[in-house]
C-alpha cells in the first residue's frame, strides 16, 4: 500500500523566501524537485528529514529562482491533483477539497463544494475519473444543443474520451471527439471547445472563415485559449 503525506515549508536563500510543498511517499526512493510556474513540489521518501530536504532545495535554489523568473509570474488557477487526502481535485475551473474515506464501497460524493471519495478496492484517481465520465454528457450536451441550433449543423456522433494531447477533434464524417478532462475546466472554456469543434462541421480547416465563425459567436474566445495554455497541463 502507498502512504503519502504533504506539507508546506519555506527556506531563506540570499534574503529571498522560497516556499515549497513536500510530498513524502513510499513510492519514492530518491528525491526530486518539480516546478510548475511558481509552484515548487519536492517529492521525497519518508526517510528524508526536513534538514535533508532543506539542503536539497538550497543546493538547487539558483535553478529554482531562474525557472520561476522564466515563468514570468504566471500561475495556473488549477492545481495538479495528487489524489491524497486534504488536497484538491479540479472541477469546472475550481480546486475542490478532497476527503478520502476508507470503507466497504467505492464511490464519489460531491457535496458542499467538497469531494468525498469512498474507497474499498479502486484507486482514488479511478473513482474520480469514472465520475467525470458519468457527468460529462450532461455538461457537454447543453452546448452541443445550443450550437446545433445557432450553427444549423448537428454532429453525427459525440464520443467522450480520455485524450492525452487534444481537447477535441472533428472527423470528416461528422463525429466529434471531446476530452473528458475538459470537465475540470470552467464552463465557458468547455463551451469554447464545443463551439470550436462544431465550427469544423462547417469549415474543416483553421481558415480565416473558420475563425470568423468562432469570433462571431464568442468574441472573447482568445481568453479561453489562454486559460487552456496556462492550466492545460494540470488538467490533462
Amino acid at each position: 500500500m502507498t502512504f503519502c503525506a504533504i506539507q508546506k515549508h519555506i527556506i531563506i536563500y540570499k534574503n529571498k523566501e522560497i516556499e515549497f510543498r513536500i510530498l513524502k511517499t513510499t513510492r519514492k526512493k530518491t528525491s526530486e524537485i518539480t516546478i510548475k510556474y511558481d509552484d515548487i513540489l519536492v517529492k521525497t521518501p519518508f526517510s528524508k528529514s526536513i534538514e535533508n530536504i532543506e539542503s536539497l532545495v538550497a543546493d538547487k535554489a539558483e535553478w529554482i529562482l531562474k525557472k520561476i523568473k522564466e515563468n514570468n509570474g504566471i500561475r495556473p488557477q488549477i492545481t495538479a491533483p495528487l489524489y491524497i487526502n486534504n488536497t484538491t481535485l479540479p472541477y469546472l475551473g475550481k480546486n475542490i477539497l478532497l476527503e478520502i474515506v476508507k470503507d466497504n464501497k467505492d464511490f464519489l460524493e460531491f457535496t458542499n463544494d467538497e469531494f468525498i471519495i469512498h474507497i474499498k478496492k479502486k484507486k482514488v484517481k479511478t473513482i474520480y475519473e469514472e465520475w467525470l465520465f458519468s457527468i460529462s454528457n450532461i455538461i457537454f450536451n447543453q452546448y452541443i444543443e445550443k450550437y446545433s441550433i445557432l450553427l444549423n449543423v448537428r454532429p453525427k456522433k459525440i464520443l467522450i474520451k480520455k485524450l492525452k494531447s487534444r481537447w477535441g477533434s472533428t472527423t470528416f464524417k461528422g463525429t466529434i471527439n471531446l476530452n473528458v478532462n475538459l470537465i475540470k475546466a470552467p464552463l465557458e472554456v468547455i463551451e469554447y471547445i464545443v463551439l470550436h469543434e462544431m465550427g469544423h462541421l462547417i469549415e474543416k480547416n483553421h481558415s480565416h472563415r473558420f475563425w470568423k465563425i468562432i469570433k462571431y459567436y464568442m468574441h472573447d474566445y482568445a481568453d479561453k485559449r489562454k486559460w487552456l495554455r496556462i492550466n492545460g497541463s494540470n488538467i490533462l
